[in-house]
């Protein structure tokens, strides 16, 4: 089953554009390190890298997203990523 939606990294400049244009569908969401739009596959309104679902799961934790929590946990359902599943991964393993 092909996924609905894809995270990847998008410019500040580009965000604003988007923000402008309507996000639709989409979601935008503040990193520390940048942001990241949630968009439908196919729609590229991100001008970074596609994650992978191991990548979105670690940078879509509440110790690197900045905004509201429950905007974190949207775009997580989005993507099919369990509401903790790298926080609880990393406490099975003795991490």
């Amino acid at each position: 089953m092909q996924p609905d939606y894809q995270i990847r990294w998008i410019s500040k400049q580009r965000a604003e554009s988007v923000k402008k244009a309507g996000l639709g569908r989409a979601l935008l969401l503040d990193n520390i390190n940048g942001f990241l739009i949630v968009e439908p596959v196919g729609s590229n309104l991100g001008d970074g890298h596609v994650l992978s679902q191991r990548e979105a799961d670690y940078e879509l934790q509440p110790v690197w997203c900045t905004g509201p929590k429950a905007q974190l946990r949207y775009a997580r359902r989005r993507l099919g990523l369990e509401a903790g599943s790298l926080a609880s991964e990393l406490a099975g393993s003795g991490a």
